[in-house]
Order: C-alpha cells, then structure tokens, then sequence
C-alpha cells in the first residue's frame, strides 16, 4: 500500500510540479516569428535554446533518478517522460515552423536536433535502468530472441521501423495531443518488439531504434516533399513522419519504452513455463 501510494505521489510531483517547472523554464525560447512554437535548433537565439533544454534534460534526470531507485526505472523514467511532455506539448508544431520558416530548410535541423536529442535520453535510460536495485533479481529466462550485436541491430531497425510506421498512421492534422500520441504509442511498440528480439532486459536496444527514426522521419518528410514543403504544410497535406518535434520524440520515447519492455517481459516470463507444461 506505501509502495503504491508512493507511486502515485511520484505520478502526481511530474505532472503537477516537474512538468509546468521544465515548461517554464523552456518558455523563454522563442521561434522565428517570435511566438512559442520553437525547438532547440530551430529559433531565435540557438545558444539559450540550447541551455534551457539542457537544464530540462538535466531536471528530468535527477527527478527519474532518484524514482528509479526507489521504485524501479520504468516508473522513473515515465516521470522523467511526463517531465518532458509539458515543453514538449507547449513547444510543437511542425508544419507552423515549415510555414514560418519559408523557404529555410528546417528539416536537417531537426533531424540533427532528433538525433541530439533521443541519444541524451539513451543515457538518461541507460542510467536510470542501471540505478533500479531490482535488476539483477529478473530470471534468466528474460532474454531475447536473437544473442548479441546482431540481436542489438535486429532490434533496433525493427523498433525504428515500427515506431515511424505508428507515427504515420497517428500523427494526423496539427492536433498536439494526438501527435503527441503517436509519440509515445511508437515508442510503446518499439519498447515491445525491441525487447523480443534483441539481447538481456535492457532497453538500449529500442532507444537506438528510436534515435534512429528521430532523426530519419524528418529527413524523408523533407526529401519525399522537396521544393513543396512549405505549400504541403499550408495545404495540411505534409508527411505525418515529419510532424513530431524532436522534443516529442524524446518525451514519448521516456514514457512508451518502459511500458512496452514491461509488457514483452511479462510475455517472456511465461514462455518457460509453457514449454514446461507441454
């Protein structure tokens, strides 16, 4: 009963307290036109830019760290996740930035920034899971289906693949929220299936999938449009691929990895058992 209350606690500080912090400390960044739909890369003063989201990153870490271990690193880097969301939300909007930004190639920005971006939360993730206490208590039998590097790879251009699908069937029309769940339904699967096929109960392997795609969807968005970026982004007619802001990307990637390891382990664990039984 503590634990659970405990756990609600932690849920209640991200999204009451840590999230609206992160969002205020991110509001200062500005776009082209000067209003809030901005990325790091993409605005006004790039080198402030720079340091408020460092000083988010930074804040959604110490926060999922010390859940982490306590509670365990899927629970810790949900809140880190939810921590992120609020500027993620606040800040998005592809097709506005395409329009602001005229004939100004964006999408390179974006894919670096993606890549930036999505690689800090890999080690934030990486860190989180190393501090859970009970990782060295999962049974042997968690493993995935294909052993070392290969299984890493295997793994992580599945995960990619998949998560750039879900955002292509999701991320529909300039509605942030459900972009925003596209987000992290992409990551969710991309947690699941990554888990499945590549080695050990770490979640490294969905993550560099997920790097993967952060930074591919906008380079095709841009490559598939060429010199109709812009018109396609008035007409509303843009790539679905291309409309999650890096932020996005990095916040749903927090919230749906450990949601879809924890389901393919839950599926892994009973493998052994039916085999037994047969």
């Amino acid at each position: 009963m503590v634990r659970v209350t405990l756990r609600w606690t932690m849920i209640a500080l991200a999204v009451a307290l840590l999230g609206p912090l992160a969002a205020w400390l991110c509001r200062p960044i500005r776009g082209l036109d000067g209003g809030p739909v901005s990325t790091m890369l993409v605005g006004t003063s790039v080198a402030p830019a720079i340091i408020r989201t460092l000083l988010v990153f930074a804040l959604a870490l110490l926060f999922g760290a010390g859940v982490s271990k306590i509670l365990g690193w899927r629970l810790g880097s949900f809140v880190a996740g939810v921590t992120l969301a609020w500027p993620a939300i606040e800040h998005s909007g592809v097709s506005q930035l395409v329009r602001i930004a005229g004939e100004t190639p964006i999408m390179t920005k974006l894919a670096i920034e993606g890549g930036v971006l999505l690689a800090m939360v890999l080690g934030i993730i990486w860190i989180l899971h190393r501090l859970d206490p009970g990782i060295d208590k999962l049974p042997d039998a968690v493993r995935g289906v294909v052993p070392g590097a290969g299984g890493v790879i295997a793994g992580a251009m599945a995960a990619g693949t998949l998560a750039m699908f879900v955002v292509l069937l999701v991320a529909i029309g300039d509605q942030r929220m459900q972009i925003f769940a596209a987000a992290i339904v992409g990551a969710l699967l991309a947690g699941t299936v990554a888990r499945f096929i590549g080695p050990g109960p770490g979640p490294v392997t969905a993550m560099l999938g997920l790097v993967l795609a952060a930074i591919a969807a906008p380079l095709l968005t841009g490559l598939m449009a060429g010199d109709d970026l812009v018109e396609s982004a008035y007409l509303g007619s843009m790539l679905n691929l291309g409309r999650l802001t890096p932020m996005m990307w990095a916040s749903g990637a927090l919230i749906g990895v450990p949601i879809g390891s924890s389901w393919a382990e839950s599926m892994l664990e009973r493998q052994p058992q039916s085999t037994a039984t047969a």
